[in-house]
């Protein structure tokens, strides 16, 4: 005779118990790994995957840092110890190296000669050169597919190579339109312009000229190259707004035509010239009604002129439903060369998540306007009434990246770039031949 379930009271309530468990689950077509207590069993465990902490031992970390203030960091070093007693970091400000190149210099050279620090702070836009310098981050502490869900697109575009994950962004930034709201008003203008005929004809109203046709006011700093900071950044996004693959097809013809639509606003239009002071000095003073700069060059804006009347606004397109944007910023990588990846990664992991971002924007508010914008796109709606930073975020989902990004160190793809639009300014090749004299260098 088969035998009797001896306990029909407790098989019962195992069933019922798993009814409850998992009928959920077909409900929101959640798996096991979504529920918040049963999950962490079956790989569950939030935004960020592995575990709050993981075992490093004891280890020290030297760690070089750029465009944050020791202060700041102090404070998130401190917290970070509370998780991690037995990790000592030594936080080295590496921002007083100048010019950038150096740095960028001094970083490939290190982490090639494996004699560098455990944590380094790169560009963005170093990484699909640097990469094979530097060790990987733990697959169990944070996959790909997490970093996709986490950060901006353009994050794990240019951080990701063989699935494997090099680098993770404490912060974002990337290019805005900068303008004078009082210029703006009059010519009765309220709104900024959202694709790129109406920002030219706009910079066509705001020019003001005086005695022999000379710029008294331009309209927009478009066109020339030693006189804006940011011109290549401005290049890479109207290139990456006519789908340019670069560097394969910096010479192709749409790479040609944003060239000479860029350099037209100095030769045709004449709203910008190269005798008028660098883009955001001059509209600092009031010289120039509209710029393109990131977020952290806005800061110098208003350090220096507080009682302008500034509109912020995201950059112009050229086809409003496929839209294209320009980001540059920096990340944290850990070079080969050190003796506590564990640690290492452990420091990178816990200062790139969501509360640690917003303890770093509100420390360092208080030295600054704002602190950096955050690079978790969980984070968006809280900016969403900054009037400085919302704009900057807005256009991050459709960011794009690579060397031509200024101010970070990438001179020899500036320089030609900056050879390139002189050589058009001055009449003596055309965009066509500028670019493929261009080429070689990217």
């Amino acid at each position: 005779m088969p035998k009797k379930n001896r306990y029909p009271a407790v098989k019962s309530k195992i069933l019922t118990l798993l009814l409850v468990l998992t009928l959920p689950l077909f409900i929101t077509a959640c798996t096991l790994a979504d529920l918040p207590v049963v999950g962490k069993f079956f790989g569950g465990g939030g935004p960020q995957e592995g575990p709050e902490t993981v075992d490093t031992g004891p280890a020290s970390l030297n760690v070089w840092g750029i465009w944050e203030r020791k202060e700041v960091m102090d404070v998130v070093v401190q917290k970070y110890n509370e998780a991690y007693p037995d990790v000592t970091i030594n936080y080295d400000d590496r921002s007083v190296l100048k010019p950038l190149v150096d740095y960028k210099e001094r970083v490939f050279k290190r982490a090639a000669d494996l004699s560098g620090p455990d944590v380094m702070r790169v560009h963005i836009s170093w990484l699909p050169t640097l990469y094979p310098s530097l060790e990987p981050m733990p697959e169990s502490m944070m996959s790909v597919d997490t970093l996709r869900g986490m950060f901006y697109p353009v994050a794990a575009d240019n951080l990701v190579f063989d699935n494997r994950i090099y680098g993770l962004p404490a912060f974002y930034d990337g290019l805005v339109l900068v303008y004078n709201k009082d210029h703006f008003a009059e010519i009765g203008q309220t709104e900024a312009p959202t694709a790129w005929e109406e920002f030219r004809r706009l910079a066509l109203e705001l020019t003001l000229r005086g005695e022999g046709n000379r710029i008294v006011r331009a309209g927009a700093a478009m066109g020339t190259a030693d006189n804006i900071d940011f011109f290549s950044d401005i290049l890479g996004m109207l290139f990456s707004q006519a789908k340019v693959s670069l560097p394969a097809e910096i010479d192709a013809k749409p790479a040609q035509d944003a060239l000479a639509f860029y350099t037209n606003f100095v030769m045709e239009d004449e709203v910008w010239a190269s005798d008028l002071p660098e883009a955001s000095v001059a509209f600092a003073q009031e010289k120039v009604s509209m710029i393109f700069v990131p977020a952290w060059n806005l800061l110098d804006i208003l350090a220096a002129r507080p009682d302008l009347n500034i509109g912020v606004a995201p950059v112009p397109q050229a086809l409003p439903d496929d839209p294209a944007s320009w980001a540059s910023f920096w990340v944290d990588v850990v070079p080969k060369s050190s003796q506590n990846t564990l640690a290492a990664w452990s420091y990178i992991d816990f200062i790139t998540r969501e509360e640690q971002q917003k303890l770093i924007y509100s420390e360092a508010s208080n030295y600054r306007v704002f602190g950096p914008p955050y690079s978790s796109m969980g984070l968006k709606s809280e900016l969403s009434e900054n009037p400085y930073l919302a704009p900057v975020l807005d256009t991050a989902a459709f960011a794009q990246t690579n060397e031509l990004a200024g101010r970070a160190g990438n001179r020899r793809q500036v320089d030609a770039m900056k050879e390139a639009v002189n050589s058009v300014l001055g009449g003596r090749i055309t965009p066509e031949q500028a670019l493929a004299t261009a080429k070689p260098n990217f």
